[in-house]
């Protein structure tokens, strides 16, 4: 079935009408997209019904629906993620809509076809992070012992700017430990590969976020890693076989390209239940218990560090996460100077984004209000509540809701703090992946809204990314920079048509006629327009699509 939400080619000549049209659009004369519920339902918030076929059981037949918000003004009561009202079986077309939702670069994609289909970009992860597998040199890395490639001290020095930089915000070791294992690994002969891969993911880490250019030495530790670890793949998973991999899953985050980082990350995910580290001890179970003791606050965090990544990979690339059974979600406890606990409060609502999923729209309008209340304090741990709230309005959006009033602000407010959030981590040369991408999907989103609130903000998200290009003289920071002007160029234009549209008519059908303007004062007073807001709350209501069939109508 063609209907008007199907996700193929762009559409060149307007919607085409769905051959299963619900009650209520049959009713009112209304193209209908076939969805259940479907797009004008969901805007004007009808019981979108079907009538069942003799003979053939149609999608979504007779199902009435819940009808969506349309408008978002203020915010909502608070919203527990895990009492969220979902189902597990999905519609197909919903399923699809919220995976594209979910990925940034798909809704960079629908958004760019709306606004000029022949010059749209093409379908890419632009901005996921500064490098996309760039940071490399001439020559192909060798593997090596870590003792030859570093000495102690500069180990030592690294190991530093990892605890000082990287494990606030992704704290899962002790530093201790790592201390006492390096000192150990310099003063004796016996070499344990496992924890020589832990050394050497620290140590690429510890480079990546103190130098702008890559060093031989860094890449390397990366290759050498790499080389241990896919090497011992059979074995059966420890504490420092995962803490390994889960060091190589952050660094292919952040510097590294898209498959090979998603790769790695349910790698992780798939050796901590293997490892049964995944959920919290019984004796309930007949289940072997894990042969390892491992410190329940060690094994918390792996869990909760793994599970972030791969969920935010899985939904950037619009790939199926790594769901386990009986999978732990409980956050850490906090410790001084320690930011870890303020990502990991954010999974529940991560979790219920999955297009396996379906929260109704007041879910997930409540959820984005209790993102948005809780208070995130260091730039890596802003940017990533900032990322959530923005795939949150791209779900709502998705559904045809709008924002405005109270609720407009409030996002503003936030994408205002991840810009300034991006900024202070360039700043600190924490290359963290969404330097660049939080300011790229700012951009992205403030162009959806299409209100002169967010079009104003839009000069703040494109200085940021300017100043990402300027330091990280990438490939991918110069075509993400790029990609945002050209969205903004398409934005231009096809306001500019409307724009044109609009002033053929008033040139047509002047407000006035010529003999009867007199210098007399209006009647009216400005106090009395509230009619106006009104009207321009309806015509932010509507999309890109419908905006296209009032000013270009197709002609058959």
């Amino acid at each position: 079935m063609s209907t008007a939400t199907d996700h193929g080619a762009p559409r060149m000549q307007g919607r085409k009408r769905s051959k299963l049209a619900c009650e209520p659009c049959r009713e009112l004369k209304r193209k209908c997209d076939g969805a259940q519920p479907c797009g004008a339902c969901l805007r004007f918030e009808y019981d979108c019904t079907y009538q069942k076929a003799a003979g053939k059981r149609k999608r979504g037949a007779s199902q009435p629906c819940e009808p969506a918000h349309s408008s978002v003004s203020s915010q909502q009561d608070s919203w527990s993620p895990l009492n969220g009202r979902v189902t597990s079986a999905a519609n197909p077309s919903n399923n699809l809509r919220s995976v594209e939702a979910n990925s940034g670069s798909a809704f960079l994609r629908r958004l760019a076809l709306r606004l000029d289909p022949k010059n749209a970009p093409r379908m890419h992860t632009f901005a996921w992070n500064a490098f996309l597998g760039a940071r490399q040199m001439t020559s192909a890395p060798v593997v090596q012992p870590v003792t030859d490639i570093l000495s102690q001290g500069e180990m030592g020095r690294l190991a530093s700017v990892y605890f000082s930089k990287v494990d606030p915000v992704y704290g899962f070791v002790d530093r201790q430990q790592v201390e006492e294992l390096f000192v150990r690994r310099w003063t004796t002969t016996t070499v344990n590969k496992t924890e020589e891969a832990v050394l050497c993911g620290i140590a690429s880490l510890g480079y990546l976020f103190s130098q702008v250019e890559p060093t031989r030495a860094e890449l390397n530790l990366v290759e050498s890693a790499r080389a241990t670890l896919e090497r011992a793949m059979s074995d059966n998973p420890s504490a420092t076989s995962i803490t390994a991999w889960l060091f190589r899953a952050i660094y292919l985050r952040v510097a590294g390209t898209h498959h090979a980082a998603w790769m790695a990350s349910c790698i992780v995910v798939h050796m901590l239940e293997a490892a049964g580290l995944h959920c919290e001890p019984t004796s309930e179970s007949v289940l072997a218990i894990p042969a390892e003791q491992v410190d329940p606050e060690t094994r918390r965090r792996l869990m909760a560090v793994a599970q972030h990544l791969n969920i935010w990979m899985s939904f950037d690339m619009g790939r199926s996460r790594v769901s386990l059974y009986n999978e732990s979600m409980m956050v850490p406890a906090a410790r001084e100077g320690d930011k870890t606990g303020e990502l990991m409060e954010l999974l529940p609502y991560s979790a219920e984004l999955d297009p396996q999923k379906t929260p109704e729209a007041a879910d997930l309008i409540a959820a984005l209000s209790a993102v948005m209340e809780r208070t995130h304090t260091s730039p890596p741990s802003i940017l990533a509540q900032c990322n959530l709230a923005l795939c949150l309005c791209r779900r709502l959006q998705s559904t045809n809701v709008s924002f405005t009033g109270a609720m407009m602000d409030k996002i503003l407010s936030l994408t205002a703090k991840g810009i300034s959030a991006a900024q202070d981590i360039l700043d600190a040369r924490s290359p963290w992946h969404h330097m660049a991408n939080v300011p790229f999907q700012i951009v992205c989103v403030l162009l959806a809204f299409d209100s002169l609130s967010s079009i104003a903000q839009l000069k703040d998200a494109m200085q940021c990314l300017s100043n990402v290009a300027a330091i990280y003289k990438t490939d991918a920071t110069r075509e993400a920079l790029t990609t945002a002007s050209l969205l903004i160029l398409l934005h231009q234009r096809w306001k500019e048509k409307g724009a044109s549209e609009l002033d053929k008519l008033t040139k047509l059908f002047p407000v006035f006629a010529s003999d009867a303007i007199t210098d007399e004062p209006l009647s009216w007073r400005p106090e009395d327009t509230s009619w106006l807001d009104s009207i321009a709350g309806e015509f932010y209501n509507l999309d890109y699509s419908d905006i296209d069939q009032l000013l270009f109508p197709t002609h058959s």
